[in-house]
């Protein structure tokens, strides 16, 4: 419609100054000047198409340098052929098989009739060069996988991989997304479906990296990747310059590879390119930023990798997103590669050598799930955005089943039959030498190396090729006097081991006596250190016993001394005692002669008593004769006073010689009453004093017989106080000479006590030395084993340094 439109705008000026010229000419020259224009327009897409495929194909150029670049030198040729072949291979395949598996009429939707376009029978222009684009995209979708399983794959088992996806991984899926590009009428049912890969982040993309995926798991980890604790080691590539540099080249492929898709030369390509440099740019910068926050270092690789990883994740939108949202894809792509490298790196633990499920794959879903969220409303394909993001995800996840699926099936089948991982030492090698039999500079200098360490000896006695003219003869020019040297130290290590080997023989006999006489040493030592314990616990007994006798004997001695005034006490006392026992026998005699005359006094009073007695008797029998009388004559006083009263008045006068009677005998009763009771008082008296007075005379004779008893006893206590008095001076004198003696001792004692402690302190002295004397016996029979330990780690340095010199053959 545009093209008519300028036609119309060309041609009406023209007919208006040409009025001479009739409508009817006008018309058909209007109608073959719109076919001029559209025969133009298609030439147009046709450049253009066919510049954006070699565009594309410069990206495998990108490739290479990528891949060489990240990879060690040893493999950088490995990479590079495979970069060659798979593209030749993916043409091959896509040409004979592939386009029309892709692009022919389909069968179901499910896949395009192989057979429309075999051999390129009755193909009209456009179909050659939409297959020159399409076959730029297979040989990428191939590409891929060698970056993923680099530097360990046989060559061989990645030619079966290439066509295999060539064949049929990519053009399968490659129907299902886009089989209708070529013709409309087609039924691609994922298309149909309204999923949107404008152009590849799943169909070349993820499925290339979902097929490399599979091969990562099955070819394992390089050697020396990971450590056996899970570790990561890094693997420095050959050159980061060349990386550098191919993704440089990748980035002006990519221009090509998004704006090429639209097979069309038409100002629509230009917003498409715009978001594919906006999305690598921002994506690189992301990279940059969150990469330093990972490493604290500006690696290149991190901005390399998330610039990739942007230009994937805006193919599948390219066309259908403004600008900004190109920009936010691109900044959330550069941080999606470095957080999803580290997860598979190292919780997965897988070796992906270009970070290629990362970039490609990871990346990929991204781009194509976040088309439902930046794409503008007249581009989406359902009828809202979550709709379009189920559609989106449908096909990224189909992607990965059938991808990874077939890549599995495809690499263990491989590995079980023809074989996928070169060997150990081939890999050690390096592939550039054992796989294609070339080397990189110095491959001459590494062919040399590597057939003089592949022998049973290293030969040492080769040397490398000075005359080549190149830079490797510069460095055999550097290499040779070096080899010399090594071959004359070897033969100076074979000499000097076998003199090692027989020093550490006598070194062993040596160390063997030196082991025998620590172990005496250190037993002597151990009997040394308990003696000088023991005597030092002995010596602190009687050191211990010293000191109570010290203090026993000063408290002997000062009882001594006390027990000598006591006796000079006891001796003086005794002496006085003496004097006291002889007046005692003094007085005990006058005592007697005392006691004998109280004898006799008592004798005489008792007589005296006794008379006495009697002669109260005899007054008592007076008495009684007397109370008779009374009483008689007071009867006699009664009957007169009875006479006088009967006489009346003329016995009045003996009334009254009666009265008188009558009284003088009353009176005469009373005081023979008296009489009586004073006598009986006597004779009582008389009888107690008479008992006191025996009494008295018994005791007097008893105290009589004490006394002389005393006086006999005082008289032998004299003789025995006198000889008391002279033991007692006796002992006295040997008390004042034991005191002397305790006091000698006393001194001894303490004489002793202080020789004790001295010899205390010289056990102590003996017993530190003793122990520093068994340390230093324990520390020398340490270092006897330690010296044996060492003769023996000498033996067996010996030995093996013997053994590793008989490896390098120094004489022809």
């Amino acid at each position: 419609m545009k093209s008519e439109i300028i036609t119309a705008a060309v041609l009406l000026p023209t007919a208006v100054l040409m009025p001479g010229v009739a409508l009817g000419d006008t018309a058909s020259e209007i109608a073959a000047l719109q076919q001029a224009v559209a025969d133009q327009q298609t030439n147009a897409n046709h450049i253009w198409t066919m510049l954006a495929a070699a565009l594309v194909l410069l990206m495998q150029f990108g490739f290479l340098l990528l891949e060489a670049g990240f990879v060690r030198a040893k493999n950088s040729v490995n990479v590079a052929q495979k970069n060659f072949v798979d593209l030749f291979i993916a043409v091959i395949c896509f040409y004979v098989l592939g386009f029309g598996l892709m692009f022919g009429s389909s069968i179901n939707g499910w896949l395009g009739n192989p057979l429309h376009f075999m051999f390129f029978n009755q193909l009209e222009a456009w179909d050659y060069t939409f297959f020159v684009f399409q076959a730029a995209f297979v040989g990428t979708a191939a590409t891929i996988v060698s970056g993923a399983v680099a530097e360990r794959m046989r060559f061989g088992g990645y030619i079966f991989a290439t066509l295999a996806i060539s064949l049929v991984i990519y053009p399968v899926f490659g129907h299902w997304a886009w089989g209708n590009l070529l013709d409309t009428s087609n039924t691609a049912w994922l298309a149909n479906a309204g999923f949107i890969d404008f152009a590849g982040s799943t169909v070349v993309h993820s499925v290339g990296a979902w097929i490399g995926l599979a091969g990562i798991i099955v070819l394992g980890p390089r050697i020396g990747k990971f450590n056996a604790d899970g570790s990561v080691n890094s693997i420095q590539g050959y050159s980061v310059v060349l990386a550098g540099g191919g993704a440089l080249v990748l980035m002006v492929g990519w221009i090509g590879f998004n704006g090429g898709s639209t097979t069309a030369g038409t100002p629509a390509f230009a917003k498409i390119v715009a978001n594919t440099i906006l999305a690598a740019a921002f994506a690189g910068g992301s990279g940059l930023f969150f990469g330093y926050l990972f490493d604290r270092k500006y690696q290149p690789g991190r901005s390399i990798n998330s610039m990739l990883g942007g230009l994937v994740a805006i193919t599948a939108g390219c066309d259908a997103v403004m600008p900004g949202g190109a920009a936010q894809i691109g900044l959330i792509a550069g941080l999606v590669v470095i957080l999803s490298a580290e997860i598979l790196e190292r919780y997965f633990k897988l070796d992906d050598v270009l970070y290629a499920v990362s970039i490609h794959g990871t990346c990929g879903v991204l781009g194509t799930l976040l088309v439902a969220v930046y794409a503008t409303e007249e581009k989406l394909a359902a009828a809202t955005r979550f709709e379009q993001f189920l559609v989106q995800a449908q096909g990224a996840g189909l992607a990965f089943v059938w991808s990874f699926g077939l890549g599995m099936l495809l690499f263990v089948l491989l590995d079980r039959t023809v074989g996928l991982r070169v060997s150990h030492e081939d890999e050690v090698m390096g592939l550039n030498a054992a796989e294609h039999g070339v080397t990189l500079g110095t491959g001459e200098i590494q062919k040399i190396l590597h057939a003089m360490i592949s022998e049973d000896k290293i030969d040492l006695t080769r040397e490398l090729n000075e005359t080549s003219g190149d830079e490797a003869a510069e460095i055999a020019q550097i290499l040779n006097p070096f080899l010399r040297k090594v071959r004359d130290l070897a033969g100076s290590i074979q000499v000097r081991s076998d003199q090692i080997a027989d020093r550490s023989s006598k070194l062993e006999v040596l160390s063997k006596s030196f082991l025998s006489g620590a172990g005496m040493v250190m037993t002597e030592a151990d009997s040394t250190h308990a003696a000088a314990n023991n005597v030092d616990t002995e010596l602190k007994a009687r050191s211990d016993m010293f000191g109570r006798l010290s203090e026993n004997s000063e408290d002997v001695s000062q009882s001594a001394r006390l027990m000598t005034d006591e006796l000079g006490a006891v001796s003086q006392t005794v002496q006085a005692l003496s004097v006291s026992i002889k007046e005692i026998a003094a007085n005990a005699s006058s005592a007697s002669a005392i006691s004998n005359d109280v004898i006799r006094i008592t004798s005489e009073a008792t007589v005296t008593t006794s008379a006495l007695q009697e002669a109260a008797g005899q007054i008592q029998d007076i008495v009684a004769l007397i109370s008779n009388i009374a009483n008689q004559t007071n009867l006699l006083a009664l009957n007169a006073t009875i006479e006088a009263a009967r006489a009346g008045i003329h016995g009045r006068g003996f009334g009254i010689v009666a009265g008188e009677v009558k009284s003088l005998a009353q009176s005469t009763s009373a005081a023979l009453e008296d009489i009586q009771h004073r006598i009986g008082n006597l004779v009582n008296g008389t009888s107690m004093v008479t008992g006191s007075i025996t009494q008295v005379s018994d005791i007097v004779a008893s105290m009589n017989d004490a006394i002389r008893a005393i006086a006999e006893a005082a008289e032998k206590q004299g003789i025995s106080t006198g000889d008391i008095s002279t033991s007692v001076n006796n002992v006295s004198s040997k008390a004042q000479m034991i005191t002397g003696q305790l006091n000698a001792l006393s001194s001894g004692i303490i004489d002793g006590s202080s020789e004790v402690r001295n010899i205390t302190n010289f056990t102590d002295t003996l017993k530190s030395g003793s122990q520093k004397l068994r340390h230093e016996a324990n520390s020398g029979l340490d270092n006897a084993h330690t010296v044996g330990d060492h003769v023996n780690e000498l033996a067996d340095i010996a030995d093996h340094l013997k053994k590793t010199a008989g490896t390098f053959k120094i004489s022809a």
